[in-house]
């Protein structure tokens, strides 16, 4: 059985005694949010627990509805994923994961999470994160941070594509004496 409880000033949910969990109807978060005292929004003061990823968890269902929660991830250096009901917008949170989310600013635009853009966002990041962990293991560690270091050079110089043009002569090039060597290896 939920518990009613204050968790900030003014924003009522129901946790659950057993896990800490806390659902927090819209209804609840909307009024909280309309608050706009600033001191409400301001990050965590304490210090954030450490989180396991959730997102192998069975689906929790609604405590409103009886629906099938569904489960977003939130990104922003966050191993972590908020569950909200489909049919009720209200938002299931593991024990230590308001604390989170407030660590990062997140708290007051919780409702952004779920939509779309926010998700797309979200992926495209994870998605560049994987492309740059496979470049530096292909690359190797230190020649990886020439290149960002490079690479930030070039996006901050006012002639970059004037550059990239320049790099781009050579590809071809450089594309083919690769090609050479891999040919070469295979015949001897």
């Amino acid at each position: 059985m939920l518990v009613h409880k204050e968790l900030e000033p003014g924003l009522f949910v129901y946790e659950c005694p057993i896990s800490g969990g806390a659902w927090i109807p819209l209804e609840s978060f909307l009024n909280w949010r309309e608050q706009r005292d600033e001191r409400l929004f301001s990050p965590a003061e304490r210090e954030v627990p450490v989180l396991i990823d959730d997102a192998r968890n069975p689906a929790l269902i609604c405590p409103e509805s009886g629906r099938l929660l569904i489960r977003y991830r939130v990104g922003q250096g966050l191993g972590l994923h908020v569950d909200r009901s489909p049919a009720t917008g209200g938002v299931w949170l593991d024990r230590g994961e308001w604390y989170a989310l407030k660590s990062r600013g997140l708290h007051r635009e919780l409702h952004l999470i779920f939509t779309a853009s926010y998700q797309r966002r979200i992926r495209s990041a994870a998605y560049h994160e994987a492309l740059e962990q496979t470049f530096a293991a292909q690359i190797g560690g230190e020649d990886f941070k020439e290149l960002l270091r490079f690479k930030d050079w070039l996006i901050a110089h006012p002639r970059r594509r004037n550059i990239w043009c320049y790099l781009t002569l050579f590809v071809d090039e450089i594309v083919g004496e690769e090609e050479e060597r891999q040919t070469r290896g295979k015949s001897e």
